[in-house]
C-alpha cells in the first residue's frame, strides 16, 4: 500500500510526489512487476473550490491505472491554511477511517 498525502502547491503535484511517481514509472520501463498494489492519496488546500484537487488527483488516478493499481480510497480536504483549520474540518476523522478500511 503506498499512500499520497500532500498538500496542493500551485494546483498540482509537489515535486517529492512527482519523484515518487517517477521512480515507480522507472520500474515499468524496467519490466518490474509492481502491478496489484493498492495506493490511496490524501490531499488538503486552501481554497474551497473542489476543482483544485483535480490537479493532483488525475496525476495519481493515472499513474495507478498505468501501474495497474486499485485505489483504496481519496480525501480532499478543502479550506485549509491556518494553524489549526484542519482541525476544523472532517478530514483526519477520514483519513483515520481510509487507514482503518486497508
Amino acid at each position: 500500500m503506498i499512500v499520497f498525502s500532500m498538500p496542493v502547491y500551485w494546483y498540482s503535484i509537489p515535486a517529492q510526489i512527482k519523484c515518487v511517481i517517477d521512480k515507480l514509472f522507472s520500474f515499468v520501463i524496467g519490466d518490474k512487476d509492481i502491478a496489484g498494489k493498492d495506493g490511496a492519496l490524501i490531499a488538503c488546500c486552501e481554497e474551497d473550490d473542489m476543482s483544485v484537487f483535480d490537479g493532483v488527483r488525475i496525476p495519481i488516478e493515472r499513474s495507478a491505472a498505468l501501474l495497474k493499481w486499485n485505489m483504496a480510497g481519496e480525501i480532499f480536504v478543502p479550506g485549509v491554511l491556518n494553524i489549526g483549520d484542519i482541525e476544523k474540518t472532517d478530514g483526519c476523522k477520514k483519513a483515520v477511517a481510509l487507514a482503518e478500511s486497508i
